[in-house]
């Protein structure tokens, strides 16, 4: 899991990534997160922006990956606004770090939003909200790895006859495979008819350090391991064995395909992740 009290780390480095976004005019900008700023020391947002400028951040081969998680921003968060379009009973965000993605969704209305991440996290993150935006969300403290997400999200409200959004960004790549399966399983069980998943992941090569090694040292040089990934090919199957059906899996160039049309879509993009949609099987709407 992710160390909160780091002073940078992947929860804080995504959140940079979307201040840098905001840099960008509105016909340029694929995201947009006006309190992403609450969360980054504004001289690391200026070393970033010249670092991307000198070539540097491309060479080494972080860039793409950047460009990437701008645009699993914008999917995601296009997946959230599609789920309340059809009527979605409650979301739970999996490992929120510090995305303040419910604050700023258009049409949320009164539908539930559970916050569910480590404690040091969330404290940081309405530390860093206070007098800013109020929050719109029930916080949940667990940690993936030893928690019981079922008995925390029952105690928080959670019903499990609702129709479910769940979101797992970011968080599955430094998990291990116990508590995959835990979140997993906990899922495919205990969730109400429509229910759906979307989550991304690295490719099995990441992990192995056969593809691109330098997302793996910079993780790890932020206070994170990479300790689990899959091949394009087991995605489906990995999921279809723990209870989903009508898995989806869209990697960078697919995403550079759908946003071909934006500046992001002409930006270079990382290859070796992919962003994955799968329904809860057997219940459908």
């Amino acid at each position: 899991m992710r160390k909160a009290g780091l002073p940078m780390s992947t929860a804080r480095g995504v959140a940079l990534l979307r201040v840098m976004e905001m840099h960008y005019p509105d016909a340029e900008r694929l995201s947009s997160d006006p309190y992403a700023k609450s969360f980054v020391n504004p001289l690391f947002v200026q070393f970033t922006r010249a670092w991307v400028a000198s070539g540097i951040a491309n060479l080494v081969g972080l860039e793409p990956m950047m460009n990437f998680a701008v645009a699993r921003e914008r999917y995601v968060h296009d997946a959230m606004v599609e789920a309340l379009k059809e009527g979605v009973d409650q979301i739970v965000i999996l490992g929120a770090g510090f995305d303040p993605r419910a604050y700023r969704l258009p049409g949320l209305g009164t539908t539930r939003v559970l916050e569910v991440d480590h404690p040091v996290t969330q404290a940081q993150k309405r530390q860093a909200l206070r007098g800013v935006v109020e929050p719109k969300v029930t916080f949940v403290p667990v940690d993936f790895n030893s928690d019981d997400l079922g008995e925390r999200l029952r105690a928080a409200g959670y019903s499990e006859s609702a129709k479910t959004l769940f979101v797992w960004q970011g968080v599955i790549m430094y998990l291990a495979p116990e508590g995959i399966d835990h979140t997993l399983e906990f899922i495919a069980r205990h969730s109400g008819p429509g229910s759906t998943l979307v989550f991304d992941t690295f490719h099995e090569g990441v992990l192995k350090g056969s593809q691109n090694a330098a997302i793996a040292l910079f993780t790890r040089a932020l206070g994170e391991r990479i300790t689990f990934g899959l091949a394009p090919t087991e995605i489906a199957p990995f999921l279809e064995r723990r209870g989903f059906a009508d898995v989806t899996a869209i990697d960078g160039a697919g995403l550079k395909q759908l946003y071909s049309d934006t500046p992001t879509g002409r930006r270079p993009m990382a290859l070796d992740a992919a962003i994955v949609t799968a329904r809860v099987r057997g219940t459908s709407p």
